[in-house]
C-alpha cells in the first residue's frame, strides 16, 4: 500500500503543473516574484519542450531578480522561450495573441521586499477573468493563496466567493487546503472542460 505524504503548498502546486504540462504548451507566470516558479517552469520545459513561458510583475526588482536567477541556471538558447513583462497581471491581455495552456498565480507580496506592495483581490479577480478568456480547451489555472496576512485574507474570501459562482459545466475548480492549520497557504486548481 502506498503512503500519502504531506507536501508544502509550493511542492503541491509544482506537482500539479508537472502532471499537467505537455509538449508545446504555453504557460504564464502571472506573478513572477523572485522567479522561482518561472525557473521551475523552465526546468520542466527541458522535459516537456514547452513552447513559451511568459511572466508578469509590477516591480522592476522582481523582473531583475528573475532574469538573474534564470541566467545563472540556463543558457541563452533556453532563455529564448522566456518573455518577461513589467506589467500587472490584470493587463496581460495587451500582450497575448494566442491561447494559454497554464496560468499560474503565486499571490501575496515579493519575499524580502516591501510587504505593502501586494496582490489585491480586485485586480487578481480581474486577471482571473481575463485568464478564463485566454485559456485553451483543457487548459488550467493554478492559484496559490496566502491568507496569513491581512490583504491575503481579503483575497482568500473574495477569490473563493467569485470562483464558487463559476459554472461547473465549464470548469472544474478544486481547493487544496490544510484544515487544521489556520490561515495556511493553499492551492486552487482550475481546469477548463472540453466543450
Amino acid at each position: 500500500m502506498s503512503e500519502i505524504k504531506y507536501k508544502p503548498h509550493i511542492k503541491l502546486a509544482h506537482d500539479l503543473w508537472s502532471k499537467f504540462l505537455k509538449k508545446d504548451f504555453i504557460c504564464i507566470d502571472a506573478t513572477i516574484g523572485n522567479g522561482f516558479d518561472t525557473l521551475f517552469l523552465l526546468e520542466l520545459s527541458t522535459k516537456y519542450n514547452l513552447k513559451k513561458i511568459i511572466g508578469f510583475d509590477i516591480q522592476k526588482q522582481a523582473i531583475d531578480n528573475t532574469k538573474n536567477l534564470l541566467k545563472k541556471n540556463f543558457n541563452l538558447e533556453d532563455l529564448k522561450k522566456i518573455n518577461l513583462f513589467l506589467s500587472s497581471h490584470e493587463d496581460f491581455s495587451k500582450h497575448l495573441k494566442e491561447k494559454i495552456n497554464l496560468f499560474i498565480y503565486n499571490l501575496g507580496y515579493l519575499p524580502k521586499s516591501d510587504k505593502s506592495i501586494t496582490t489585491k483581490s480586485k485586480t487578481t479577480i480581474q486577471s482571473i477573468k481575463s485568464a478564463f478568456l485566454h485559456l485553451s480547451q483543457n487548459g488550467a489555472i493554478s492559484i496559490t493563496v496566502y491568507p496569513g496576512h491581512s490583504e491575503g485574507k481579503i483575497e482568500e474570501i473574495e477569490i473563493l466567493k467569485f470562483l464558487e459562482e463559476i459554472d461547473y459545466k465549464i470548469y472544474n475548480i478544486m481547493q487544496y487546503k490544510w484544515l487544521n492549520k489556520k490561515n495556511s497557504p493553499f492551492v486552487i486548481w482550475i481546469e477548463k472542460l472540453s466543450t
